[in-house]
């Protein structure tokens, strides 16, 4: 089964007005364990906004690796979509003001946590909404990278690509 995941009501109702017959799970912030139970069987795209140290504002990223901001510790997410900037995904319990490497990153509060979660392969979609600034995060309009996002979805996801790869 492939379980589209995002965190936050706004991003499920933004991926729900451009593809209306997706069934999309919201985690809350920071709370994988409100989704249903996964499988060894399911696919787990997660799609949503993240924080970018080096990385620009409103660039569509494909996490290469979902590490734990604390420990470090993770591991490597799939890779299905073309176009997009791979960069390392740090995931944290709170929002992220100041990166934990020097390295180019994204942050966000699920990726690390869904990578735990039984599952056959994990895809993500982030859209880099803010430079680690919470206010920036939230006044974020982001409406041409949702496109973007659903389009990505609809070529890779919902079409042949996922199912095949």
């Amino acid at each position: 089964m492939i379980r589209i995941v995002v965190a936050m009501e706004r991003e499920a109702k933004m991926l729900a007005e451009r593809l209306p017959t997706m069934l999309i799970d919201v985690t809350g912030i920071g709370q994988v364990g409100l989704i249903p139970p996964t499988t060894e069987n399911d696919v787990i795209v997660n799609v949503g906004y993240a924080g970018g140290y080096h990385v620009p504002v409103g660039r569509i990223i494909e996490p290469s690796f979902a590490l734990d901001y604390e420990t470090g510790e993770g591991t490597s997410v799939d890779h299905i979509f073309v176009g997009c900037g791979r960069y390392r995904c740090y995931t944290a319990n709170e929002f992220v003001t100041e990166p934990c490497t020097s390295l180019s990153s994204i942050y966000d509060m699920e990726l690390a946590k869904l990578a735990k979660l039984p599952h056959k392969k994990l895809y993500a979609l982030k859209i880099v909404s803010d430079s680690l600034n919470e206010q920036e995060c939230e006044a974020f309009n982001g409406e041409e990278r949702w496109d973007e996002v659903a389009r990505l979805l609809k070529q890779y996801v919902i079409g042949e690509d996922i199912l095949n790869g």
